[in-house]
């Protein structure tokens, strides 16, 4: 014959394993969905997903103030840290609107655009900038718009890299980037 067990018994053994489970986590890790495969990762978070070479990792910047900032994705140590960041807002405009404002932006913040082209991500128009920044340091940033919200994706290479450095990595996250 089995023992009773109260009603307050019962929720406690329930919250037990539902915080032993993980399921109570603030990890920002317990919202990514990963998976590997020769040599490729596979991350799913955040309404987005992507694949990437094995060797990167999520990441969430702590210090990141934007209400659109989603996560990050991460290879290296220290300062040599390349990063890709993803970020989400809503937009009622057209994707060449935005572009066109962005780059009367670029040169008011003393950025120097050192490329750009139009590509397609997640079978949409996209747009790609490539640019130094106020310090030199090369940065790329890709645009798209799918149901009224903007998708940027910004990748930067570690101190004292170049864009080639992340070139490569950034385009097998934008080939494979799918809005969920």
């Amino acid at each position: 014959m089995l023992p009773k067990i109260s009603s307050i018994g019962l929720v406690i053994l329930i919250f037990s394993v539902v915080a032993v489970s993980g399921c109570l986590s603030n990890d920002p890790l317990d919202n990514v969905y990963k998976t590997e495969s020769t040599g490729i990762k596979h991350f799913e978070s955040e309404g987005i997903s992507f694949n990437s070479s094995i060797n990167w990792s999520f990441y969430k910047m702590e210090n990141e103030t934007s209400g659109d900032y989603l996560f990050s994705i991460s290879k290296g140590t220290d300062e040599n840290m390349d990063f890709i960041h993803f970020y989400e807002g809503a937009y009622n405009r057209t994707l060449s609107e935005y572009i066109s404002s962005e780059k009367k932006e670029i040169p008011l913040r003393n950025w120097t655009i050192t490329s750009e082209k139009e590509l397609t991500v997640d079978g949409l128009p996209a747009y790609q900038i490539s640019a130094l920044n106020q310090e030199n340091n090369p940065l790329i940033k890709t645009w798209l718009i799918k149901d009224g919200t903007m998708y940027t994706i910004y990748a930067v290479p570690g101190s004292g890299k170049n864009l080639t450095s992340i070139e490569k990595d950034l385009e097998i996250v934008t080939s494979t980037f799918h809005v969920l």
